[in-house]
Order: structure tokens, then C-alpha cells, then sequence
């Protein structure tokens, strides 16, 4: 996916929404900017925060629920060692 930007004259330049939708950008982030040959690459830095419902799930559980899934973990996990 390409798209025309500006860059202004301090250096700044807007990346469009479809992109940054693309990459699941919400809020402002940090970025690695870096040279290669002839271009500038831009990746997402996403932090632990950024993160926040990227594992939505429709699968819900009530504490017990969640109590008793915890527990057989666990119970499996120690066997494993």
C-alpha cells in the first residue's frame, strides 16, 4: 500500500488513517525511523500498553470459571517440569 504524503518544512508528515488502522495505531506512539539506501522506513514502536484489546476475545468466564481454569493449569504446567 503506497500513499502521497507532505513533509513539512520542520519535518513532520501525517501518515493516513488507512495505514495506520493497517498497523492498529490508535493513539500516539513511538516509531524507528532509518535509512536504507534511497528510503526512510517507519515501524511502530508499540509498547506493552499500546497493546490493550488486541487479544479481545468473545470466549467469557465467570470467576469460578476462571478459579477452576487456573487451577488445572497450573496442576498440568507443574507436571511438565
Amino acid at each position: 500500500m503506497q500513499q502521497i504524503v507532505s513533509i513539512t518544512s520542520t519535518g513532520q508528515l501525517t501518515i493516513p488513517k488507512s495505514i495506520r488502522d493497517a498497523f492498529g495505531v490508535r493513539d500516539s506512539i513511538k516509531a524507528v525511523i532509518e535509512k536504507r539506501g534511497n528510503k526512510i522506513i517507519v515501524e511502530p514502536k508499540m509498547d506493552f500498553w499500546s497493546l490493550a484489546g488486541f487479544l479481545k476475545s468473545d470466549v467469557k468466564l465467570s470467576d469460578k470459571e476462571l478459579t477452576k481454569a487456573r487451577l488445572e493449569f497450573s496442576k498440568k504446567w507443574a507436571k511438565n517440569d
